[in-house]
């Protein structure tokens, strides 16, 4: 991710909407008492022999910018704004913080580089800063003292340690060369993702009603296909209506998976870190065959992946990978990246404030996936927070593949 980030910025950037009053004083020693607590909000990132680490000497305070509200959508502008704002990592601290309120409320808008932080660690995170806004007091911070301390890599399995870890990789990179050749072959014909030298970061975020999501989480079980897998083929279907219309198309599709549960010592969800790996499935998308069959095709391809280890090949391979991509500037990751939180935990009251709406949106880069989609479960409602560029779709295109994969899954849950 440090390598991302010196190609374009690499932050995710977060919204907590509140209604009600927070008190600017507050917000400013919530901030200071979470930046106390948290070893990587007090830390920067320099270059160290062939890699980087953690230099957890920074005196700042978090930066805090305050402003009036002109609208009651002004924070997707705003958004945008952050998502191509580079955090300076070898400066710190590591989060940066924008406040915009006016009578009725407010939307804090928050930055963090994705380095130190994943959709595990969001929602304790912000619950942390909400209790600390109210002037709670949150739960003990203590496990938080080995935050940014060890790298995923040095809590693999032990079979994915050492020479079991050396041959894993080579079978690993042998299935991946595998993979890019059926790949190449059956993409003959098909139109191939441009390039282009710059993009700008646009957002869309949607919501489906408490009545599709129940009706999804229904169908889910019933036919045993996760959640994951439906939301994704509704992405990749939609996105291959209009961008790839051939009647049968492989595309790429990333689906980012947690380690941190996976680890030979768990990590808990109130250690700020990015312990998350992803999984990219070639995925035959057939218009005749329809919808389910794209459902149950991306899950099957996901279990596989799990169970033969691939997260941990994947995250270790990770630097070389991004580093051979950003060098040939040759193809796209992928077509279109989903990553679904599930229900999120999150601390809603603060006394004079509620908590009522959370958005969460990771930015990305020309050489990266086309759309992509943090989702997230909150208030019995699935909150799609939907990012594309501008040099590859306007806002018009972009609405209308939402559009599309709010139909596709309608239909399915008849």
């Amino acid at each position: 991710m440090r390598i991302t980030d010196e190609v374009a910025p690499f932050s995710v950037v977060s919204v907590l909407r509140l209604e009600g009053s927070l008190a600017v004083p507050a917000l400013r020693a919530a901030l200071d008492a979470l930046q106390r607590r948290h070893p990587l909000l007090r830390a920067r990132i320099l270059p160290e022999g062939k890699g980087y680490a953690y230099h957890f000497d920074v005196a700042g305070p978090i930066p805090l910018e305050v402003g009036e509200r002109s609208g009651h959508d002004h924070w997707i502008a705003a958004v945008e704004d952050e998502l191509a704002r580079r955090i300076d990592l070898e400066a710190g601290p590591l989060i940066r913080c924008r406040y915009l309120f006016d009578q009725s409320g407010g939307d804090l808008i928050v930055a963090i580089p994705h380095n130190i932080l994943d959709a595990a660690c969001a929602a304790p995170l912000f619950s942390e800063l909400i209790s600390l806004c109210a002037g709670l007091a949150p739960a003990s911070a203590g496990d938080t003292a080995q935050e940014g301390r060890f790298s995923a890599s040095a809590l693999y399995p032990k079979e994915y340690t050492g020479l079991g870890l050396a041959r894993a990789t080579a079978a690993h990179m042998g299935r991946q060369m595998a993979d890019e050749m059926r790949f190449r072959w059956h993409s003959r014909g098909v139109r191939k993702a441009p390039i282009f030298e710059t993009g700008r970061c646009r957002i869309l975020p949607i919501r489906l009603s408490p009545a599709l999501t129940a009706g999804l989480v229904q169908v889910s079980r019933r036919r045993r296909i996760t959640l994951n897998a439906i939301l994704s083929a509704a992405m990749v279907s939609a996105v291959q209506r209009h961008l790839y219309p051939s009647p049968r198309v492989p595309l790429r599709h990333i689906i980012f998976t947690d380690l941190r549960p996976r680890l030979r010592t768990a990590v808990p969800g109130t250690v700020l870190g990015c312990f998350l790996t992803l999984f990219r499935l070639t995925v035959m998308v057939e218009r005749a065959r329809g919808f389910w069959p794209l459902a149950q095709q991306i899950q099957d391809l996901t279990l596989r992946a799990a169970r033969s280890g691939e997260r941990f090949l994947a995250n270790s391979t990770s630097p070389g990978t991004m580093k051979m991509i950003f060098g040939l500037k040759a193809f796209r990751m992928s077509a279109t990246a989903f990553s679904y939180a599930g229900p999120i935990d999150l601390r809603t009251t603060g006394g004079s404030f509620e908590v009522t709406g959370v958005h969460s949106f990771a930015a990305n880069m020309t050489l990266g996936p086309e759309y992509s989609a943090l989702v997230r479960l909150f208030r019995g409602e699935l909150w799609w927070d939907i990012l594309y560029l501008d040099s590859d779709m306007d806002a018009a295109l972009a609405q209308r593949i939402a559009d599309d994969m709010r139909a596709i899954l309608e239909e399915a849950t008849c």
